[in-house]
């Protein structure tokens, strides 16, 4: 069924308030601690938190070990010189090793992150009719396959990215705002009335140029937010255009429909463009905040600190020392401009990745101001509609529903669905299998392991044949006597040669051939109650004939139920006619 005409659409996620990020984070968080895996995403993190705050203790020596450099140097001391390069090789060689630790737990990191991430998405999309019921659920529902498998690792990795540098930057602050807090008692102010000195004077000096920075960056770039989340949405789109195309060749060719197609993609990649040049003039924009507040920090310190050098209480290794920490408080406060591009990149993909998350699991409650069919389990043996009407794909006025308000179906009965178009006999036949629940009265359905439902187009997992024949049982619940039986019922005895090949069904045999396979399945499985929706169509008749024969020898005591008329009015010995009608129409007439 068409996702473009099903109840009315839901709001896009980008006209919604974020829930706040606090929030969306303490979801994950709390999904991943139920994880089996919650111990090894547990440890990565500690690890790296133990890594980085040794890297943060030795980078306060690498910064103290250039005092002592500089001072030989302004001494002239040849063996103070040597020692502190001696030194210099052993800080460097514990710094490698943290570096190479870290890159490690950031790189595993990411991997197993989105190993959760994506499989915790996975379990949510693939619940009972949540795939099927998403495509009705507006914006959050298009192109899920690219926030799974996209969206999924690019927040994954720049969460570890981001993570790991947040805590690096908060561990170099509280390391290094005592140094800096120390060395700003010896910058002296002399204006000629006295000499005074301001406690933490470089500290406040490194936050007061930081804030400035990170003020500005904000202003600038928040604007990336809502242009990367619409970005992806652009991409996601253009992607699926492609595989369209890809997956129709053969139609558009004969239609010679190459041009329209190429007309197509073009204005859909024409968005792609459009929001791209929008975000590299926002990227533009906070460049320019973001490198001239990087030029700046390197004279900043010096500037900062010319006073208690010029003054004399700086030597030019504690001078080098004060600016190195300043450097580091200030590199550590800035981490915000430094990174504001990845971050408004991440929260644009948290959002769409939250988005989806949140749908799904509320999926149930979908357009929850509609009716809703009622469905039950029926006693054993029967279908039972009770004054069932399905609103139509787009309306909640127009329905499909029987002449009968009271329809019991009985176990070896073969029933036609007729209707006055195909949209009104698919959106019952979805009714039937539970899947349109939009609508009013009670449906009785057998237990849903005794039924088997075969849409127009079957569905084949790409693999080998016996398992894209046995589907959705597994492959080995079946011997090869059965698959051979059953392809040789069907007529399919050539491909009983074929079922260990690996192929992608779809593709690989013709629409007749996967309608017939289709229909083999029905002879693998053996179910109680088979239910059809134009599902031999492209059958000749003299082969459906053959078919229809094998299964009235073989399943007798199977009921049949078919929405289309391609299988001959012959063989059925019930008929179920819908009206297409407004509501009001059907309740007045009931009331009659």
């Amino acid at each position: 069924m068409d996702a473009r005409h099903a109840p009315p659409a839901a709001v896009s996620v980008l006209d919604v308030p974020a829930s706040g990020v606090l929030q969306q984070l303490w979801i994950l968080i709390k999904a991943m601690s139920t994880s089996p895996r919650r111990a090894a995403l547990l440890f990565l993190p500690m690890g790296s938190v133990v890594v980085i705050a040794t890297n943060a203790v030795f980078q306060i020596r690498l910064n103290n070990w250039q005092g002592a450099l500089y001072d030989a140097l302004q001494n002239h001391d040849l063996g103070a010189f040597g020692h502190q390069l001696l030194v210099f090789l052993s800080l460097i060689g514990v710094l490698l090793l943290l570096v190479v630790a870290q890159a490690w737990l950031t790189e595993v990191g990411k991997v197993r992150l989105r190993g959760w991430l994506t499989r915790d998405l996975l379990e949510e999309w693939l619940k009972p009719k949540r795939a099927y019921l998403l495509a009705f659920a507006g914006e959050t529902g298009v192109n899920p396959d690219q926030r799974i498998h996209e969206d999924a690792r690019h927040l994954t990795e720049l969460s570890v990215d981001l993570g790991n540098g947040l805590l690096q930057a908060s561990l170099m602050l509280l390391s290094f705002i005592g140094v800096l807090w120390i060395l700003s008692q010896q910058v002296v102010f002399d204006f000629g009335h006295g000499a005074f000195t301001i406690p933490g004077y470089m500290v406040w000096c490194a936050i007061a140029y930081a804030s400035i920075g990170s003020w500005l960056a904000w202003r600038v770039g928040r604007p990336l937010i809502r242009l990367n989340a619409e970005r992806y949405a652009r991409e996601a789109d253009f992607r699926a255009s492609l595989i369209k195309v890809a997956e129709r060749s053969e139609a558009i060719v004969l239609y010679q429909g190459e041009g329209d197609e190429r007309v197509h993609l073009d204005q859909t990649f024409h968005k792609v463009q459009s929001l791209a040049r929008q975000l590299a003039n926002g990227i533009v924009s906070l460049t320019w905040v973001t490198s001239g507040h990087g030029w700046l920090a390197m004279a900043a310190p010096f500037l900062i600190a010319a006073p208690g050098y010029f003054g004399g209480q700086l030597s030019l290794g504690s001078l080098m020392v004060a600016v190195g920490a300043f450097n580091q408080v200030q590199y550590a406060l800035r981490w915000f401009v430094d990174n504001f591009s990845k971050i408004a990149d991440w929260r644009a993909t948290l959002l769409r990745i939250m988005a989806l998350r949140d749908e799904l699991q509320q999926i149930e409650r979908l357009h929850g101001e509609q009716h809703r069919i009622d469905f039950y389990e029926a006693p054993a043996g029967s279908l039972i509609l009770e004054s069932v009407e399905a609103y139509l794909p787009g309306s909640s006025i127009e329905c499909a529903a029987p002449e009968e308000s009271w329809i019991e179906l009985k176990a070896g009965e073969h029933v036609l669905i007729e209707g006055d178009s195909a949209a009104s006999k698919t959106t019952f036949f979805m009714s039937l299998a539970g899947l349109w629940p939009w609508g009013d009265g009670r449906i009785g359905l057998p237990p849903r392991a005794d039924m088997l439902f075969l849409p127009e187009r079957p569905y084949f997992p790409r693999g080998p044949l016996r398992t894209a024949l046995a589907y959705p049982a597994d492959a080995s619940d079946y011997t090869d006597e059965h698959y051979a039986d059953a392809l040789r019922t069907v007529g399919l005895d050539h491909l009983a040669e074929d079922l260990e090949l690996a192929h992608d069904w779809d593709r690989r045999l013709s629409l007749e051939e996967q309608q017939i396979l289709g229909f083999g399945r029905i002879f693998l499985h053996t179910p109680r109650w088979v239910f059809l929706n134009d599902s031999l169509g492209a059958v000749p008749e003299k082969k459906r004939a053959a078919l229809l024969a094998d299964f009235v020898a073989k399943l007798g005591e199977c009921t049949i139920v078919s929405t289309g008329g391609d299988i001959g009015h012959h063989f059925f010995r019930r008929t179920i006619h819908l009206r297409h009608a407004r509501r009001s129409q059907l309740k007045a007439a009931a009331a009659i």
